[in-house]
């Protein structure tokens, strides 16, 4: 080889590095080992964790199962509630109940109704004043002047025997005077004629 192609890092320099590397040797590689307490004790620690975590979603499910219950019970009994209400709105807003209240109010109704045209202030009819016995077949009469008319009919009843029973009673006072006056009056002949006998005898 010519001194112009030779091999980098030949020549006396390199026998010299490779004389020393001889004494050099690679240090061999000791092998980690992890102890196994620490290790167990990780173990100990990740059973727990996961252990609680289980233990609490369970427990998140119990109360959202129990809350779920109790809102399904809430808005069945709401939806009770709704439909008892639906029931007696239904009842308040009938014709009929409509017309006792009206009654109960004192209110009457009228035959012969006027009508008044709002945009034109036009009178339709010919209105006349409720006096209040107009319609007595559409009266709806509540149940507590029901039981008012019905009281004053008893009562008027009653009345009416009470004096039946005193005109009853005053007929036979006079029928019984009358029959004493008349026995007072047969007795008064009877009695003079038996003195007027007596005393010519006497005489």
């Amino acid at each position: 080889m010519s001194a112009l192609w030779a091999p980098i890092g030949w020549g006396p320099e390199r026998s010299e590095r490779t004389a020393g590397a001889r004494w050099l040797r690679a240090v061999p590689r000791v092998p980690t080992k992890l102890a196994r307490f620490p290790f167990i004790l990780v173990l100990i620690g990740v059973f727990g964790i996961g252990m609680a975590g289980l233990l609490m979603l369970n427990t998140t499910l119990q109360n959202q199962a129990f809350q779920f219950r109790t809102l399904n019970r809430q808005a069945t009994l709401l939806a009770y509630d709704q439909a008892a209400l639906q029931v007696q709105i239904d009842q308040l807003s009938a014709p009929s109940e409509l017309a006792r209240r009206a009654s109960a109010l004192g209110m009457r109704p009228n035959p012969r109704p006027g009508f008044l045209v709002v945009p034109g202030g036009k009178i339709i009819g010919k209105p006349e004043a409720v006096r209040g016995n107009e319609a007595p077949d559409l009266i709806v009469r509540t149940p507590a002047e029901l039981a008012a008319r019905q009281a004053a009919a008893e009562a008027k009843k009653r009345a009416a025997a009470e004096a039946k029973a005193a005109a009853q009673r005053a007929a036979a006072a006079e029928a019984d005077q009358a029959a004493a006056q008349t026995a007072a009056r047969q007795r008064v002949p009877g009695d003079q004629g038996t003195e007027s006998g007596g005393n010519p005898g006497r005489n």
